[in-house]
């Protein structure tokens, strides 16, 4: 019953308890009956009491339909990262005072909260989270799922890709926003699991497709194709082919953030190629694309800097400032990239015993935190390069052997 629901926001809104509201009206009983929806009623009496609060019913009821209407459209417009009209309709939703009423409030904070993440304001994203979290048991199944969404795209965007896998797994299937297979995707790809990666990499291209996401089928369809590169690289004349038609959508759609991800990806598959030249070049095209503000900002800047670095094809101190700058920008942003640029800055430096000392102490403990299996893998091999070489036996002895332990082996059923 809206009715009820409505009188019942604006009594206490206005501060009247039942008594003085129902007063010459009804009974507090049927008064209560009303506000929870449990009683037929005629309209006089909803009417009168309408009146009494200072409002009109019809009025009401159709504010009531248009904010449902708005709320779902907003959370699509985030869906299809549509962000002329993701910023209006929260200017819209943002005056409309019934966004309060217990049938919107918690749908609004949570749409909200995926909106800061979209803005990169992940502290105010992470408040409405715990504070949703505190009311878990209070929500409804559809506001679970919605919450463990949120959630883990917050885990995903702070780098912890174990917890946002547990939690997405979370949602069950009467969730209809099947994005989430998308996020998913990544996270297990950032995991470097990429069978499971490229299975909800499919399942959320065939709900993109489904919807007419072009923004988010170039997402998915360029996960995909990092997914053929992550084991063994794929023939890059192919993959570069593939990444120049996914660069023509992009320009079809006017999609400049995007490009500036396949760029990034070009550089990447050229850096690991030992290409530096060119991966300098792509890595450049992306950096231009964008501002210092973009979330993958940083992840293109810390490429250029390992490709200059490796390929000798900038000046140190050039070097110097640039992983400087990404150091500073980590730290106003306390973005979990700032252990990138520490290590950069050692490397240019040729701080040995330093880097290795960062690597051992900071970086693996943080990758091993956040499950980031791929970057761990590749900082344990350099570890233990330098523990041989500088004659650390024990210690190589020790990472090899918790790294034996640690991995199962195929035919390992006991």
């Amino acid at each position: 019953m809206i009715e009820g629901k409505l009188i019942k926001f604006y009594r206490e809104e206005s501060g009247l308890t039942q008594g003085l509201l129902a007063q010459g009206i009804c009974s507090v009983t049927h008064l209560s009956k009303i506000e929870r929806g449990i009683t037929e009623f005629s309209h006089e009496i909803t009417d009168l009491l309408a009146k009494k609060l200072g409002i009109t019913m019809n009025i009401e009821r159709s504010r009531y339909f248009f904010l449902q209407k708005k709320l779902f459209k907003w959370n699509n417009a985030l869906i299809m990262i549509d962000s002329k009209e993701i910023y209006q309709l929260k200017e819209e939703i943002e005056t409309e005072s019934l966004r309060f009423l217990a049938d919107f409030k918690n749908q609004y904070y949570l749409i909200l909260a995926r909106y800061y993440l979209f803005v990169n304001e992940k502290p105010k994203a992470k408040k409405i989270i715990e504070t949703m979290r505190n009311q878990y048991s209070d929500l409804d199944s559809d506001e679970q799922n919605f919450l463990n969404h949120v959630d883990g795209i917050y885990m995903f965007l702070t780098g912890n890709f174990k917890s946002c896998i547990e939690t997405l797994k979370k949602i069950d299937n009467n969730y209809s926003n099947l994005e989430y297979y998308y996020h998913l995707a990544i996270a297990y790809h950032s995991i470097q699991s990429t069978i499971f990666s490229y299975f909800y990499g499919q399942k959320a291209l065939q709900f993109f497709k489904s919807t007419l996401n072009i923004l988010r089928i170039i997402d998915t369809e360029t996960l995909l194709l990092v997914q053929l590169n992550s084991k063994e690289p794929y023939d890059m004349d192919e993959t570069k082919q593939q990444y120049e038609k996914l660069l023509k959508v992009c320009e079809s759609v006017n999609c400049i953030d995007r490009a500036s991800k396949i760029y990034h990806n070009l550089a990447f598959e050229y850096y690991r190629r030992k290409r530096y030249s060119e991966a300098k070049q792509s890595y450049e095209k992306a950096l231009e694309l964008i501002t210092e503000k973009t979330p993958h900002y940083l992840t293109s800047l810390n490429g250029y800097i390992s490709a200059c670095y490796k390929g000798r094809l900038l000046p140190e101190e050039e070097l110097i400032d640039l992983s400087k700058k990404g150091l500073k920008l980590t730290k106003q942003n306390q973005d979990p990239r700032q252990m990138d640029f520490e290590i950069q800055l050692h490397t240019i430096y040729q701080n040995e015993k330093e880097l290795y000392e960062y690597i051992e102490k900071t970086a693996i403990p943080i990758l091993i935190a956040n499950g980031d299996q791929f970057v761990k893998q590749h900082y344990e091999k350099k570890l233990f390069l330098y523990y041989v070489k500088s004659n650390q036996k024990e210690k190589a002895f020790q990472l090899a052997s918790d790294k034996m332990t640690s991995e199962k082996s195929y035919y390992h059923f006991e």
